[in-house]
């Protein structure tokens, strides 16, 4: 498998060099070529939607828009433990949107003065769910459920479609019974573009959101430039395990196998300070990787094989740990060790798109059934980016209102910034006001 673990600060040059492809979650010259498949949406609608799906995805569609009837035998045909499953994760995202939902307000801040926000939902989103290389009913659940929680009134989902020209039956239903209200497939980049502009079975969005390889973050970065709310570095997934020598050292191995399986881009990463716990880790892994499956078991050997983007990080103090997890800024961190190293790494790791503490908070507990979005930035962008939730399904109107005394008392703030931007209108609107009798 070639070097896997790696010491700080000593070999942090070795390391950054292994990891460095990560940095780049797509190029300029893709984002070129993702423009102008946006502009054949543009002109062409639903005719160029499906000639770049037999393009690209190999499959000639017959319709874009998914029939009722398929919906409907989609949700018909899950087994009861399945929508048991589903529904019980659906209420869980649920509730933990509506907590974090941000209210309208109003409030008086000086006298005469008062200022507020109306939040408002999107009108409509478009929610892009990969399945390239596996249905994931966790992120249509994520993300249906939080626009409707938002109560964004118009919910449509895209995804790849299967050989048949449909989608995936189980993220179908999935997607039903969170909320949304229609489906389409066909390719990723050509239905973003179309939530972007609006086909004819494909309706135009307000919000675009979805993760997915360089091509889909980079369609997502085209849609920004149109005026739609999206999320942008939502990449291959990735996670970091911080540990101490309290963790098992089987079940970190567990853990790193967790975030890898999802495939051969992902990123696994161990950080300790304890070495013997680094070595028992790696011996663990390579073990667990020889008993997975494939195609499992080839994204593992990719993963954290000599070009892969796994790695076990022995740090000299849990404050080089904490630099270098800040500065790798992850997807998922989950921090297993003593309590009192617990309260240190959460007060000083800043950047990661979710923090799960304990030993009995695994990623697949988070991704599936806490009710904490999954949907999170990867490649270095959780040090600007956030998980998507309700939050990002709404948009806030401010709002200001003012008696005469409390425009007297603004008056010569208007006066000297308007006297200085050279803006005599601005000055004239409060005067003319405060003049009047």
């Amino acid at each position: 498998m070639g070097k896997l673990t790696y010491r700080l600060p000593e070999e942090r040059e070795e390391l950054d060099r292994r990891l460095e492809r990560r940095r780049k979650l797509f190029d300029r010259s893709e984002l070129q070529d993702v423009n102008g498949l946006f502009g054949q949406v543009e002109r062409e609608g639903d005719e160029a939607v499906m000639r770049l799906t037999e393009s690209f995805d190999r499959v000639k569609l017959e319709r874009i828009r998914l029939e009722a009837d398929y919906i409907d035998e989609c949700v018909k045909g899950l087994s009861p433990s399945l929508r048991e499953a589903i529904e019980r994760a659906r209420d869980h995202i649920r509730e933990v949107n509506e907590a974090l939902l941000p209210g309208s307000w109003r409030r008086e801040i000086r006298s005469g003065t008062i200022v507020g926000e109306i939040v408002t939902p999107l009108d409509a989103v478009g929610l892009w769910i990969p399945a390239r290389k596996g249905a994931l009913i966790s992120t249509a659940l994520m993300l249906v459920a939080a626009a409707k929680t938002a109560g964004v009134p118009r919910i449509a989902v895209g995804m790849p479609p299967l050989p048949n020209g449909l989608g995936d039956p189980a993220t179908v239903a999935a997607a039903r019974l969170a909320g949304a209200d229609e489906f389409v497939v066909g390719n990723g980049v050509a239905v973003i573009a179309g939530f972007c502009h609006g086909t004819a079975s494909i309706p135009r969005a307000r919000g675009i959101f979805g993760p997915g390889p360089g091509g889909i973050a980079a369609a997502m970065t085209a849609a920004s430039s149109y005026g739609v709310h999206t999320a942008v570095g939502l990449g291959p997934t990735e996670c970091v395990v911080f540990a101490d020598e309290t963790a098992d050292a089987r079940v970190v191995a567990y853990d790193l196998l967790n975030e890898g399986e999802h495939g051969p881009d992902s990123s696994s990463i161990l950080v300790t300070t304890c070495a013997e716990l680094a070595r028992q880790v790696e011996r663990h892994v390579i073990e667990l990787i020889g008993e997975a499956e494939p195609p499992r078991r080839d994204y593992l050997q990719a993963v954290f094989g000599a070009n892969g983007l796994g790695a076990i990080v022995v740090a000299e103090s849990v404050e080089t740990a904490c630099r270098f997890m800040n500065d790798f800024a992850p997807e998922h961190l989950m921090v297993v060790c003593e309590a009192e190293t617990e309260r240190l790494v959460a007060e000083r790791v800043r950047n990661a798109g979710e923090l799960l503490l304990g030993p009995y908070t695994p990623f697949s507990a988070a991704n599936y059934g806490i009710g904490i979005t999954a949907v999170l930035p990867t490649n270095g962008y959780a040090g600007s980016f956030s998980g998507i939730t309700s939050r990002h399904m709404v948009k806030t109107t401010t709002v200001g209102r003012l008696d005469r005394d409390a425009l007297a008392g603004l008056l010569p703030i208007v006066g000297e910034l308007g006297s200085y931007e050279r803006l005599p209108g601005h000055i004239r609107a409060a005067e003319v006001r405060l003049s009047e009798t």
